[in-house]
């Protein structure tokens, strides 16, 4: 019998094969199973390329293991015991359990299996994005994939706390041991309540949002998205207020369309239409509103460089809008 401290231990949680033993192998349970399923020592020795003394001593050593009698011999014949049929069943199960989890071992490696946890702000799902995930499907069937509808500033907290594999995101990042590569950029629009006067007015001005009330995400959750177009008013001496804060986009575009005021979004939202919303040209100058996918430098997961890849290579800022 080999030496217990340097045979690794198996355990077992299904009917007769339970506990940890310190002899019995994957191999004895072939063993064994060659010898049920033949119930000749001769043959089974045959089939699994063994000398039969050899094969006769593993099988009495996995009795002696496991304290009961599998088989009953006599000089001519061999048949299995009681014990010997419902070990049997147990065994090919975990023969098969190990065999799966070979396969799914070998999958892994190349990211063929596993899951991914992906944060996304509101924007970025729209028809470009499904085209992306449509195409990681296809060529990942056996990924599952988590979708998470997260501001830019949750995702950076549950990125940087492995809650999440990636996100799609605003920049900046701003932490050392997160990593990201530009995958989108899309125009911004002004969103207005139909009926309003800058709804009507055939070119917008900076100096026409001069007193104008804003419906604007928390600033805690908007992740500066707003700076640019302030700072464009101010320039132009134009004073817009605060009128009131929305905790997502959803919200903020639904109180728009109440009435509640005005506020810049991005383009692709503009593509869903809403009663009582209208969108309109923003005056030159502002800079495209940007998408970054996100991710930990030190994750190495098979699967989070499949889903990289389907983005196609980074996209160079001040390329032209792709979704």
């Amino acid at each position: 019998m080999p030496d217990p401290a340097a045979v690794a231990q198996y355990p077992f949680a299904c009917g007769l094969i339970a506990g940890y033993y310190q002899f019995m192998e994957l191999r004895h349970l072939r063993y064994f199973t060659a010898l049920a399923e033949t119930l000749s020592f001769r043959q089974a020795a045959a089939n699994l390329r063994l000398a039969q003394p050899s094969l006769s001593a593993q099988i009495k050593a996995l009795e002696d293991e496991l304290g009961v009698r599998l088989f009953d011999r006599t000089t001519r014949t061999v048949s299995l015991t009681h014990a010997g049929r419902i070990f049997l069943a147990e065994a090919r199960a975990v023969l098969a359990a190990a065999v799966q989890a070979e396969h799914r071992a070998r999958k892994a490696e190349h990211g063929l299996v596993g899951h991914l946890r992906l944060g996304l702000i509101a924007p970025a799902a729209n028809a470009w994005l499904a085209g992306i995930l449509r195409r990681f499907r296809q060529q990942f069937p056996g990924v599952q994939l988590s979708l998470f509808d997260l501001t830019s500033s949750e995702q950076l907290d549950r990125l940087r706390a492995r809650e999440l594999d990636a996100g799609l995101l605003r920049p900046p990042v701003g932490f050392p041991e997160l990593d990201y590569q530009f995958v989108n950029e899309a125009a911004q629009v002004l969103a207005v309540p139909a009926g309003h006067r800058l709804a009507a007015k055939r070119r917008i001005e900076w100096r026409d949002f001069d007193g104008e009330a804003l419906v604007m995400v928390q600033s805690s959750k908007q992740h500066g998205y707003y700076d640019s177009f302030l700072a464009a008013c101010a320039t132009a001496g134009a004073k817009p207020h605060p009128a009131q804060y929305a905790n997502d986009i959803q919200t903020k575009l639904w109180l728009i369309s109440a009435g509640f005021g005005i506020a810049p979004t991005t383009a692709t939202l503009a593509r869903i239409k809403r009663p009582g919303l209208v969108f309109r040209k923003l005056p030159p100058g502002l800079p495209p509103v940007q998408t970054i996918l996100a991710w930990q430098k030190n994750d190495t997961s098979p699967v989070l460089a499949n889903f990289r890849r389907c983005f196609g290579p980074p996209l160079k800022t001040g390329a032209p809008e792709r979704g």
